[in-house]
């Protein structure tokens, strides 16, 4: 089954998606998926990580990734997170439009600093959890 990110298809086996389907949440419109995010647990001080954003480019524009946004900061609160962080190429001026703090890698948790990727050249968001 695969993954998109950054318009390429990512493999992924069945069971990594088993693994982790409880990370996400997502948006559906007339039963059909449109977007989707996943928060994962870092097993340290409190914190989640927010990955695989995904909006359809059919309904991008409308709301829809602050809408998502509200409900993975949502299961973040019911998860008893007390911050979450999310790593982005792109998307630095968005994340700041929602509240989100630009921080250092040496921020994060870290098994996730020493997992992150160097070439990548990716920005780090912090955000608490109200």
């Amino acid at each position: 089954m695969p993954f998109v990110k950054e318009g390429k298809i990512l493999p992924r086996t069945y069971a990594q998606i088993s693994n982790n389907i409880t990370d996400f949440v997502w948006i559906e419109q007339s039963g059909r998926l449109v977007a989707c995010v996943g928060l994962k647990d870092c097993q340290e001080d409190g914190m989640g990580e927010i990955y695989a954003l995904a909006v359809s480019e059919k309904v991008q524009n409308q709301g829809i990734s602050v809408e998502l946004l509200n409900k993975v900061m949502q299961k973040a609160f019911a998860d008893n997170f007390s911050k979450v962080f999310a790593l982005s190429k792109h998307n630095a001026e968005w994340f700041l439009k929602q509240g989100f703090v630009k921080m250092e890698i040496s921020e994060l948790p870290k098994k996730r600093q020493d997992l992150f990727d160097h070439q990548r050249n990716s920005s780090v968001f912090f955000k608490d959890i109200l």
